[in-house]
């Protein structure tokens, strides 16, 4: 027999299931061998009293010692009788000698697995009461609590064949549930060596509540976190749900609890599951709209947000030897985990400074939802763009607010309950004045990657649908993970109108999900538009910052002209100042025109000259239906 070592129950039990097979073939040695351990086999008579005296002590024992052995806590949560424990040994049994699977194969006449019919057998011989026994099969929890496989439940009573999950001899056995294979993707968790005291916080305030399912609700990861903290010194093991599809594995997981002494967590990224009341929901890490529904279907939840800013900031000081100020910058993107610091200094020099860490860092980033967005790592230094320094001082508000934000609303205690933790900016001005180009080097100075949203992709003609898509899209920029990049916005964040149909009631509960939205977003998100009058009033105060940019006075095109032209390839007699006063075009205007001249000049094999570049001028014009300024005197 290959039972669980220093477990005298388990062999008790086992012997038990073999003495009822030897009184019916006496002469099996191998039944013998086994039973001989516990029983008396002189004779049938001995051999019955002695099962019926062992199992009184059987049963002694597992109440005496409820938590002590997996086969005591197994029989107390699912609350089996002395009828369940009999036809669960004959279950069993053939699954931890060979010689006891060859005798029921031989009873059977093939498969090694006993049937009801036959357990009762075994168990009552004539003398069972038909009806009695009919009760008690259909109120034995040995099928709906994951000890024998459900679907044998669906055939008729006596033909059921008593065949165990591999969780159940799993837990018998002393194995990981992983290392049996049973079925279902199971996880030991680890506590962190040093786990912050936010994770500490959380794990005491996990408590076991009968018939309650606790919701750890909010970052996953951290959850997990709190469950092996919470578990210490026990193991504590996640059960990963396949898909929303598949019946919850609540007797799964409730049976790994009871066969391994572990806390157990269903992990789901369902928004709901159905409990049948049959079985204790177990502990469950899922999205925060998660709920359960059926039949004494209770919850308490938990949030357990992501990593703690002021811990991260101590962790990025102590594995990096940085400033204090460069910590609370790095540890403003509250979307990394404890571990992040660590992986960085790993890859980087000793005297690695601030860019070259937030570099790394980006390339950490986690995977977002690409659905409704482009991601891109735009590489847009700051000095290229070209603005009046009212916008640059405005921007450069923008980009402080998002690096000193741990500082000044955790450290110096100006966080207002939540609110104010994003970082948001609306960009206005005509087509061509330099919207998009800010919000990427924006993005390029403050390392983050950035979520160019489609409104093709967004905006649903189905009730409900946009919200939910614009939920998706927050969630992927939470944390400060990226910035979230609005062109075109007023088609979004429109004034709301007066209800005179259907159409201008959901056009403005859109409006209204996104003001509720921007109060508890907690991330870095541009607004661009060039109809500044069509964005609703009630989001001004949500801005920190609205930045007008105005079409380029002359010395920012001749800035721009210089910086789009190349002048190795430009004709001597062209005076960019000239250009710059000569033709009143926005910076994506000039960028079109210089592209132009550029293809004809290649294509020509020559330089840029003035004639390309009126000619190119001269179609911007055209596009915008405006005359072409015709020129006053030759080039110097």
């Amino acid at each position: 027999m290959t039972g669980r070592r220093g477990s005298p129950l388990l062999d008790l039990w086992l012997a038990l299931a073999a003495g009822r097979l030897l009184l019916r073939r006496p002469d099996d040695p191998g039944l013998l061998r086994l039973a001989a351990r516990h029983l008396p086999t002189g004779t049938p008579q001995q051999l019955a009293e002695g099962i019926a005296s062992s199992a009184d002590s059987l049963f002694s024992a597992l109440e005496a010692l409820p938590d002590a052995e997996p086969l005591a806590r197994i029989a107390g949560g699912c609350q089996l009788s002395g009828f369940d424990l009999d036809l669960l040994g004959l279950a069993v049994l053939p699954c931890f000698d060979e010689d006891a699977a060859g005798t029921i194969a031989a009873l059977t006449g093939g498969p090694r697995r006993v049937t009801v019919g036959l357990a009762l057998k075994l168990l009552f011989g004539d003398l069972a009461e038909p009806q009695a026994v009919r009760s008690a099969l259909r109120a034995s929890p040995l099928w709906h609590t994951g000890l024998i496989r459900p679907d044998e439940g669906r055939r008729p009573l006596l033909e059921r064949r008593l065949d165990p999950t591999e969780t159940l001899l799993a837990g018998l056995d002393g194995l990981a549930p992983a290392e049996a294979g049973t079925g279902w993707q199971v996880r030991r968790l680890a506590p962190p060596a040093r786990p912050a005291a936010s994770i500490r916080r959380a794990a005491g305030m996990i408590m076991d509540i009968p018939g309650v399912c606790l919701h750890l609700s909010g970052n996953a990861e951290r959850a997990e976190e709190v469950l092996a903290v919470a578990a210490d010194p026990a193991p504590a093991l996640v059960l990963d749900a396949p898909d929303d599809t598949t019946p919850a594995p609540w007797a799964e997981a409730h049976l790994l609890r009871l066969a391994t002494g572990a806390r157990v967590a269903l992990r789901t990224d369902a928004g709901q599951l159905a409990v049948s009341g049959a079985v204790p929901p177990a502990m469950v890490i899922a999205p925060p709209s998660f709920s359960l529904h059926g039949p004494g279907a209770h919850l308490r939840r938990l949030e357990v947000g992501s990593s703690d800013p002021i811990e991260l900031a101590d962790a990025w000081r102590q594995i990096l030897g940085c400033s204090q100020a460069d910590a609370d910058e790095l540890a403003g993107r509250n979307w990394i985990d404890d571990d992040t610091p660590a992986l960085v200094a790993a890859a980087l020099p000793s005297a690695a400074d601030m860019p070259a860490i937030l570099d790394e860092l980006s390339r950490l980033t986690p995977p977002r939802a690409l659905r409704l967005a482009t991601r891109s790592t735009p590489a847009v230094p700051w000095d290229k763009l070209v603005l009046p320094p009212q916008t640059r001082v405005r921007l450069e508000d923008l980009i402080r607010r998002v690096r000193r934000r741990v500082s000044v609303q955790l450290r110096w205690g100006m966080d207002s309950g939540g609110r104010g933790r994003s970082v948001i900016g609306l960009l206005y001005g005509e087509s061509g004045t330099g919207k998009t180009l800010a919000a990427e080097a924006m993005a390029t100075r403050l390392h983050l990657p950035m979520l160019s949203v489609d409104l093709s992709l967004v905006v649903s003609k189905y009730i409900g649908e946009t919200e939910k898509n614009l939920s998706e899209l927050f969630a992927a920029a939470e944390g400060y993970a990226a910035l979230l990049f609005f062109d075109e916005a007023d088609a979004l964040f429109g004034k709301r109108t007066n209800v005179q149909d259907a159409h201008d009631r959901y056009a403005n509960i859109e409006v209204n999900y996104l003001l509720q939205r921007l109060e508890s977003f907690e991330g870095c998100a541009l607004l661009a538009t060039n109809l500044m009058q069509g964005v609703d009033d009630a989001f001004m105060r949500r801005f920190d910052q609205v930045v007008h940019f105005p079409r380029p006075g002359v010395a920012e095109r001749v800035a721009i002209w210089h910086g789009q032209l190349p002048a190795q390839h430009l004709s001597a007699q062209i005076s960019i100042e000239q250009l710059a006063e000569r033709f009143d075009l926005t910076g994506g205007e000039i960028r079109n025109a210089a592209l132009s001249a550029a293809y004809m000049a290649a294509d020509g094999g020559t330089v840029v000259t003035e004639g390309m570049i009126d000619a190119a001028v001269a179609e911007e014009f055209s596009k915008l239906g405006r005359p072409f300024p015709r020129r006053q005197g030759a080039y110097p």
